[in-house]
C-alpha cells in the first residue's frame, strides 16, 4: 500500500474533472490510462461538484472503469486497477 502511495504522490497522469462532470469521454479517457500505467490521479476542480462529494464521484468512476480507489485527500483522489496475471489472460 505504501508503495502505491509513494507512486500516486509522484507526477502521474492526472485527470481534470471540470464543469462538464463525469462523461462518457472522461470514462473512456480514465480507464486508457489505467490499461496504460495501472494507476490514476483525478482531480476536481470547483465547477465540477454539481452537489457531490468527491467521495461520491471517486465511487461512480471507480465503478464504471472498474477499478479500486486508492486514496481521496481533498479535491483529490487515486485509482488503481490491478494489471491481469499471464494466468488470468487465457481464461
Amino acid at each position: 500500500m505504501r508503495k502505491m502511495e509513494r507512486k500516486s504522490r509522484k507526477d502521474l497522469t492526472t485527470i481534470r474533472i471540470g464543469k462538464r462532470g463525469i462523461t462518457s469521454s472522461l470514462i473512456e479517457e480514465t480507464s486508457k490510462n489505467l490499461k496504460k500505467t495501472g494507476i490514476v490521479k483525478v482531480r476536481i476542480l470547483k465547477t465540477g461538484f454539481k452537489g457531490r462529494t468527491t467521495k461520491e464521484i471517486a465511487e461512480k468512476i471507480a465503478e464504471a472503469t472498474d477499478s479500486n480507489i486508492v486514496r481521496i485527500i481533498g479535491h483529490t483522489f487515486t485509482l488503481r486497477k490491478a494489471k491481469r496475471s499471464e494466468k488470468d489472460r487465457y481464461l
